[in-house]
């Protein structure tokens, strides 16, 4: 089915944009009826949901990750279209579309967003080597330019669409159609209910993997230390504190219980950065960046769907299933796939050459061998 109804679609009476987003499509392929867009500001958890959904539903989801036209244009080199056109235009063309948005608390994704570019971006020097960085040093660093850094949420910011007058604090998710679109609001800190919420939602099994954390990357020493150490501001939580977002996002009871967090791990007055201060800082700190800042393994599944990359992730969802612990070695990508696949086969024919009898006189019972190996009798 195509929806032709002019209004939420005003790009269909404008050719060039119909061309621009035709051509995205083409670079996506998106052959799929079924479409989730993670569309949501950076260090909130997002690559975790990618992560789980490619490993749980890659055979009948499309799933997209992005963060705003920037990232837009870094991965289709496609510049005249917005995010929100693209998620519109998917529902145009008759696909059944989703938007995952997730919502973090503000001092710890400040935190973590300091902690993504702390070394090509606030110190210009390579991650191990502000590793070893006095960590008061570091904490200076942050509490000047904290209050400018990780503002916003899309849900209330981007999406354009209305939202209730609070969240849904008992069901600890929001799910709102709007012009046939299902928009998803998650909070981390819920992240434990995250795989019965998004089961619910989508009509199968999902569970939840820890993604890409700063405690596995180079600073992972001084991102510790940072955090046994830091003591907020007192200003700097009375303004977060007012911030429209927290008290959107949390009930009373969790603001409360919040703010007491923070107040027993406090500290004295601290004068930040102005806006202007930091409009400057941003400059200088940009042209002075000489190293390129590049996301490698970004995520846990890349999402490849060959057949070494599909008996990996089924590999890591019965360890999911089963409870087990997930490590740093349960990823899903391409080459490491096809090297494990390539070894375990070695093995296992290994394995055979082993178990069938060399005999100098009489034939080998060749059929019965490979019988016994293929049924774990050997």
């Amino acid at each position: 089915m195509e929806y032709t109804t002019i209004g939420i679609f005003d790009f269909i009476k404008n050719p060039e944009k119909l061309e621009l987003l035709n051509k995205f499509n083409e670079k996506l392929n998106v052959e799929k009826n079924k479409i989730v867009f993670v569309y949501s500001a950076p260090k909130v958890g997002s690559t975790s949901i990618i992560s789980s959904l490619r490993l749980y539903g890659i055979d009948s989801l499309h799933i997209i990750h992005i963060h705003d036209e920037e990232m837009l244009y870094a991965l289709t080199q496609i510049k005249g279209i917005t995010v929100n056109e693209i998620i519109l235009y998917y529902k145009y063309l008759g696909k059944e579309v989703y938007v995952i948005d997730v919502y973090r608390e503000p001092i710890e994704r400040k935190i973590s967003a300091y902690f993504e570019k702390i070394g090509a971006y606030h110190f210009n020097n390579f991650d191990e080597k502000v590793n070893t960085y006095n960590v008061e040093k570091v904490i200076h660093r942050f509490n000047r330019i904290m209050p400018h850094i990780a503002n916003g949420d899309h849900f209330i910011d981007k999406f354009n669409i209305p939202i209730p007058k609070q969240f849904d604090y008992v069901n600890k998710y929001l799910l709102i159609e709007n012009n046939g679109i299902k928009y998803i609001k998650l909070r981390l800190r819920d992240s434990n209910i995250w795989g019965q919420i998004l089961s619910d939602i989508f009509g199968f099994k999902i569970g939840i993997v820890k993604d890409y954390e700063s405690a596995n990357k180079p600073i992972k020493d001084l991102y510790t230390n940072f955090k046994e150490n830091y003591k907020i501001p007192k200003n700097l939580l009375d303004d977060i504190m007012k911030c429209k977002y927290l008290n959107y996002f949390l009930s009373p009871n969790e603001k409360q219980d919040y703010h007491h967090k923070w107040f027993v791990n406090s500290d004295n007055y601290f004068v930040a950065f102005t806006s202007e201060q930091y409009t400057l800082y941003d400059e200088l700190t940009l042209e002075n960046c000489h190293l390129d800042y590049i996301q490698s393994n970004h995520y846990m599944d890349e999402g490849c769907i060959c057949k070494a990359c599909s008996l990996k992730r089924e590999s890591i969802r019965n360890k999911i299933n089963n409870g087990e612990t997930i490590t740093i070695n349960d990823k899903v990508y391409h080459s490491e796939a096809k090297n494990e696949l390539l070894t375990n086969r070695v093995k296992k024919l290994n394995k055979m050459n082993s178990v069938i009898p060399n005999r100098v006189n009489g034939r080998k019972n060749f059929t019965q061998e490979m019988s016994n190996i293929v049924n774990g009798r050997r």
